[in-house]
């Protein structure tokens, strides 16, 4: 019986094999290749980007953690809102938070506006 069915899935495979034919004689043609290039993000309108690594995404301005986000994930932007002062990494301080979803993880929370792009 085990030698049946490894006929069966070696002729299964053989059927479902594409062929070229070409000079007389038929050749399996090489699988398609194509490399999964990441999503770029949107820029303008509600996307941007995150700056910085292993950023704090909360569930409220200054609020307990929520999940993360990373340089180069993609933020889709919904609203802005007032929240605890923070110091930027260029010495500036801001109270905007923004309420963001993280394209690549999914996880939607509020991270301060001086981690966005």
């Amino acid at each position: 019986m085990m030698k049946r069915t490894k006929l069966a899935v070696a002729g299964a495979a053989l059927l479902l094999t594409p062929l070229t034919v070409g000079a007389g004689h038929a050749t399996a043609a090489p699988a398609p290749t194509q490399a999964l290039a990441p999503a770029a993000c949107e820029i303008g309108g509600p996307h941007t980007d995150f700056r910085g690594t292993t950023i704090h995404m909360r569930n409220k301005p200054g609020g307990d953690h929520v999940g993360w986000a990373d340089q180069g994930d993609c933020a889709y932007w919904y609203q802005t809102d007032s929240g605890p002062n923070v110091q930027c990494q260029d010495g500036s301080r801001t109270a905007a938070w923004q309420l963001v979803q993280n394209k690549r993880t999914g996880v939607v929370g509020y991270v301060s506006a001086c981690y966005l792009g």
